[in-house]
């Protein structure tokens, strides 16, 4: 077998979920040479000095090299070497071939095709949790009792997916960051070092801007620009893939090895105190004051303003205990006035027509599409006293009927996730105002 016939024949018997032969396809591993008699399972691999082989599965006694693997000094596969798959050759590839990597098809077995089969399409390039999420929430529903069978289930694209398939995908996400160590590395040489040169461009820059240094839009750019020649010099290293968000580009490494940047102190005011030495260079004594205050207002931020979030948590689930759902339709003609290019996110909820109130499904959303619409809302709603209708509420919460109030308190949850997130640092940036909407 050549190296993709051997992968595809490992993932079909599922050494996918087999933790150690995933790290020795795609690293190299130092094993006795009788080692693999221990326990040589199908497929497994061997490698050796003198090439890398696999367990024959017809003869397990017997050991295969693996072709177009000549090197035995690099490891059998490369999570981004690139590889052709054509249509059926995976579970979930049923509409057109693809051209992907060796990490990708793996981690569409692991994640995809383990808890859902054909479920759910392929998947390609980088993909997150919460894009899968989004494709299973739609479908999610209850598993079905013993002996009884879904007509709607052929195991297709769709398939309801049951709560027991997206408890599997958890496990699967569980158990694939066990891996991180082969391709997110958090410690290179580069994500330890500045890059070269990054300090002569930010004096360069400062010169440049020298009677302009009060300006925090200057500032804002000139750190871009450090940034900017930051990103470019982890390109290709394989600690990019740790720093995948803004932050760790934007704050963390822009602090460490650019510019510490401007600061406002414990006073969140609009003149700004330009701090040019950044962390890896050391303090600067005359900026000393302007340094602590910053890590006093972290301090601060993190006890006393989400402390502040939390409270309004509670604040929030004690004024809402009474509300519920009472009734199913309260016949209000109002709404939300909303135009959207992406009309997914209004799946369970109701739009006010010239007919009344019609239900937004699977099957009617997409000619909602580009559509100024007039949506039901809570707002709006004419149920009596303090409680709600269902159709004013939509169906995800009118299936819960006393559980308005954890949805309410949702909005102290967003106070906490911000103040939260302002206590770690944040970036000086700049951002296009629309004047339109400042002005309205």
């Amino acid at each position: 077998m050549n190296r993709l016939e051997f992968f595809l024949a490992a993932m079909k018997a599922g050494l996918y979920r087999r933790r150690a032969w995933v790290i020795s396809a795609f690293s190299l591993v130092r094993e006795g040479p009788e080692d693999w008699k221990r326990d040589p399972y199908p497929l497994r691999i061997v490698q050796t000095p003198s090439g890398h082989f696999y367990v024959n599965p017809d003869n397990v006694s017997e050991l295969l090299q693996i072709a177009e693997v000549a090197d035995p000094g690099v490891p059998p596969y490369h999570h981004k070497d690139r590889i052709k798959l054509p249509v059926g050759s995976v579970p979930n590839l049923a509409n057109h071939d693809v051209e992907t990597t060796y990490g990708n098809l793996l981690a569409n077995y692991i994640t995809i095709i383990w808890p859902f089969g054909r479920k759910i399409d392929f998947q390609e390039g980088r993909f997150t949790p919460s894009k899968i999420e989004q494709l299973i929430l739609p479908r999610l529903t209850d598993d079905l009792e013993e002996g009884k069978t879904d007509p709607r289930d052929d195991g297709g694209g769709g398939s309801p997916i049951y709560v027991s398939e997206y408890l599997k995908y958890c496990d699967a996400m569980f158990y694939i960051a066990g891996f991180t160590q082969l391709w997110v590395p958090a410690g290179t040489r580069k994500t330890m070092t500045a890059a070269p040169g990054i300090v002569e461009l930010k004096k360069k820059l400062l010169e440049e801007n020298k009677d302009r240094l009060h300006d925090p839009a200057v500032i804002a750019k000139i750190q871009a620009e450090l940034v900017k020649f930051d990103r470019e010099y982890m390109k290709g290293d394989p600690g990019e893939n740790f720093l995948i968000g803004k932050k760790s580009f934007e704050v963390v490494r822009s602090k460490l090895f650019g510019m510490h940047g401007a600061e406002v102190g414990l006073a969140e005011r609009v003149d700004v105190d330009l701090i040019e030495n950044s962390l890896s260079q050391g303090w600067d004594i005359d900026k000393f004051d302007s340094m602590n205050n910053s890590l006093r207002a972290g301090s601060f931020n993190r006890g006393a303003q989400t402390e502040l979030g939390g409270e309004s948590v509670k604040w929030l689930l004690r004024a809402s205990s009474n509300i519920r759902v009472a009734m199913d339709d309260c016949g209000t003609q109002l709404g939300n006035e909303v135009e959207t290019s992406n009309p997914g996110w209004l799946l369970g909820f109701s739009v006010i027509t010239k007919k009344g109130s019609e239900l937004v499904t699977q099957d009617n959303v997409e000619s909602y599409l580009g559509k100024r619409l007039l949506v039901r809302s809570p707002m709006f709603c004419k149920a009596p006293k303090t409680d709600y209708c269902k159709v004013c509420v939509g169906e995800r919460l009118a299936a819960n009927p006393t559980g308005l109030s954890t949805a309410i308190s949702e909005y102290g949850s967003a106070f906490l996730s911000i103040y939260m997130a302002a206590a770690h640092g944040k970036a000086l940036t700049l951002a296009k105002m629309d004047f339109k909407t400042a002005i309205q």
